[in-house]
């Protein structure tokens, strides 16, 4: 019996090895966390997938070289649109005069009638389903006079907003003298969505009925295919010039995950319907990509109260921090445990603070990596002090300054 003891020990741990690397393997990874991905490629001029929350960019390529908007240009029309209407000066029910300009408008049309009056709620939604030049035309005139004041107006809106690379030679985007790079269209839109929210209703629209008067009913359908195609898609815009190629915005929102797409250049050269699809591929393809492997953590929900912050020269000494959309990062998945933040206040603060006046932000990291930042604002108004407030504030200020405590 003992001289067989060696053998046995052989048989059991050749057994173990078997065990080992055959068996084990099929449970590899049970409990392991994996990085994404590398992102899709992408053809296209330019592109950008970001977390419209707190700006992390998923995956980009040449955002700062401007690019030929095509109808992407109606974005920053339907911004002062609606300006317009947040300040009183236009209403849904406002009705348009119909010029023979507007009329004669070409490309991609609502198909009005010179001489007739048109209600602006029907020519928005003109504009963000059927991509109307002719209505883009009818509210420049209706608004500024001439298109000319219009795009005038527009120019001056862009350098307001701080785009860079932004010039509008029309308010459709027939000219390929439109200009605009991905980081500045995500600018232009995360404002205008956040300004104008009830815009969106319009741009989720699949299909719009306009009935010219005297004529039959003509119904059309929204460019963006995602709306029917990628659950979540609730706008925003599609282009299109030989020069420009097939562009497009998207938003889409799944589970607190909120992100943009911006397309700029896909399938040039390609024929409407072969390049619609690609740049639908394209953005499914990238859409796909952030729901497939990254999760939005929720932090705080809504109006969440984050602090206060010191305020000089107030009538108050202090402003409470909030959060009005509330706080999360987007992470990858399998890191959701990993998020952390760091709040930071605006240390030279001084009053008066408007109520919603930005006073600091959240900063979230994942496993010592920033994955996103977030806004903090004033719950309340501060008033600016009287004189003696002024005066020993001035007075405390430059004592910790020469501290060095300030």
């Amino acid at each position: 019996m003992s001289k067989s003891r060696p053998a046995l020990t052989l048989i059991f741990a050749l057994l173990t090895v078997f065990v080992c690397e055959l068996i084990f393997p099929l449970f590899a990874g049970y409990g392991t966390v994996y990085a994404a991905p590398e992102p899709p490629e992408i053809e296209a001029d330019s592109y950008l997938l970001a977390d419209l929350k707190t700006g992390r960019v998923f995956m980009s390529r040449d955002i700062d070289t401007p690019q030929v908007p095509a109808s992407l240009t109606k974005i920053m029309t339907l911004f002062i649109v609606f300006d317009e209407i947040s300040q009183g000066r236009l209403a849904y029910d406002d009705e348009v005069q119909i010029s023979e300009e507007a009329w004669r408008t070409g490309g991609s049309k609502m198909f009005l009638l010179v001489g007739t009056t048109v209600r602006v709620d029907e020519l928005i939604q003109g504009i963000t389903v059927a991509s109307g030049n002719d209505a883009c035309v009818a509210l420049a005139e209706h608004i500024s006079g001439s298109v000319t004041s219009f795009v005038d107006r527009m120019n001056r809106q862009a350098k307001e907003l701080g785009l860079t690379t932004a010039y509008f030679a029309d308010p459709h985007g027939i000219s390929d003298d439109n200009r605009i790079s991905a980081r500045d269209l995500y600018t232009l839109v995360e404002e205008y969505i956040k300004r104008y929210p009830e815009a969106l209703q319009f741009h989720a629209l699949k299909e719009f009925t306009y009935a010219p008067p005297g004529d039959n009913p003509i119904t059309q359908f929204n460019r963006n295919r995602l709306l029917w195609s990628f659950p979540g898609v609730y706008g925003l815009k599609t282009g299109f010039t030989t020069r420009a190629g097939f562009n497009l915005v998207a938003l889409c929102e799944r589970d607190g995950l909120s992100v943009i797409a911006i397309l700029f250049g896909s399938a040039r050269g390609k024929s409407i319907d072969d390049g619609e699809r690609e740049r639908i591929e394209l953005a499914t393809a990238m859409l796909n990509y952030v729901y497939r492997n990254f999760s939005y953590v929720e932090v705080a929900g809504p109006n969440a109260s984050m602090g206060r912050t010191r305020v000089w020269k107030g009538r108050g000494k202090w402003a409470e921090a909030i959060a009005p959309k509330g706080l999360g990062a987007t992470v990858e998945k399998g890191k959701e445990d990993s998020l952390s933040y760091e709040v930071v206040f605006d240390a030279q603060l001084e009053a008066p603070v408007s109520k919603g006046q930005k006073i600091g932000e959240v900063i979230f990291t994942c496993e010592g990596e920033e994955v996103g930042r977030m806004d903090l604002v004033a719950k309340d108004e501060v008033p600016r002090g009287n004189i003696f407030r002024v005066i020993w504030d001035s007075m405390a200020r430059a004592i910790l300054k020469a501290l060095g405590k300030a």
